[in-house]
């Protein structure tokens, strides 16, 4: 099912990544992840962005995973993950792999932890087995279907356009906006940060697989399948951790996951802008612990 001999990119720092590399082979798909921390113990599933991969969690993975099975796929076509021949890139397709993935490794017990595209692959992916997720955690991101958030679903008509396509094609603006001043508030990427993120896209027709996940967010089906799934969670507990800078924050996503799932618990990050992940590294885990060591006396 997996392995750890295979090779691993040049620009892939071991410093900054320190985890075993490990690999399944997937519908076709060759999928790469790191699955850290004691076997015993609640699976933290790390659910990346679109121009994103399993190093985006890096941080949260390297200081959780003496506590939890610290478990971060790279979704097919993104970090070192190969997609299969035909995979479209879209929301539903990368949701079917997430659920499959899930279901190969028998993943129990699990906490979900979102952000960004990651929110919608999730629900999706683990709707129809709710029985095996206790929490999740979610920041700059959303679960449901974007029809009453006509500002969202205009900009990312925009910038899934050609235009901005042929833009990306040769700029790679998605990966640098990993660490641009629209995306952190409070830190900056270092150097090698920058090249771990833009890595995975040195191949230009890599760049717009991002755009087609988000294209894909306005389909209809996909909109209406979201709908269906977003109350299977309603039951579980969820810890919403947005920064007060995100213009996400601004749509009122914070209330609306708090209004979806009764069970809440939320923190506005002072100066913190979409990506919580980088921009409030320290916060975003500490309030993890405090809020999972609460849930833990009531369980």
């Amino acid at each position: 099912m997996s392995n750890t001999n295979r090779d691993v990119p040049d620009w892939v720092d071991r410093e900054a990544y320190p985890f075993e590399h490990k690999w399944m082979l997937l519908d076709g798909h060759q999928i790469h992840y790191v699955d850290e921390g004691p076997t015993t113990r609640p699976v933290l599933l790390f659910v990346h962005p679109g121009p994103g991969w399993s190093f985006t969690y890096r941080y949260q993975i390297e200081h959780l995973r003496n506590e939890f099975r610290c478990v971060g796929p790279d979704l097919p076509g993104y970090g070192l993950s190969e997609a299969a021949q035909g995979y479209g890139y879209t929301l539903i397709e990368q949701s079917r792999v997430l659920e499959k993935f899930v279901e190969t490794l028998d993943l129990r017990n699990i906490i979900v932890w979102m952000n960004d595209g990651g929110g919608p692959t999730a629900i999706l992916a683990l709707a129809h087995q709710t029985q095996r997720v206790i929490s999740l955690v979610v920041g700059g991101t959303f679960g449901w279907s974007l029809k009453r958030y006509p500002r969202v679903s205009r900009t990312l008509w925009l910038v899934t356009g050609p235009v901005f396509q042929a833009i990306n094609r040769y700029a790679n603006l998605l990966s640098r906006s990993m660490g641009s001043s629209m995306a952190l508030g409070t830190r900056s990427l270092s150097k090698t940060e920058r090249i771990n993120y833009a890595g995975p896209f040195r191949d230009r027709n890599a760049r717009n697989r991002p755009l087609k996940l988000f294209r894909s967010f306005l389909d209809q089906k996909t909109q209406l399948e979201l709908d269906r799934a977003l109350p299977a969670f309603h039951d579980k507990a969820v810890l919403i951790q947005f920064g007060d800078r995100d213009p996400m924050t601004g749509q009122k996503w914070p209330e609306r996951w708090a209004e979806e799932i009764p069970r809440h618990r939320t923190h506005l990050l002072p100066d913190v802008k979409h990506f919580t992940f980088e921009d409030a590294r320290e916060a975003t885990v500490e309030n993890f612990r405090v809020w999972w060591a609460e849930l833990e006396t009531k369980r």
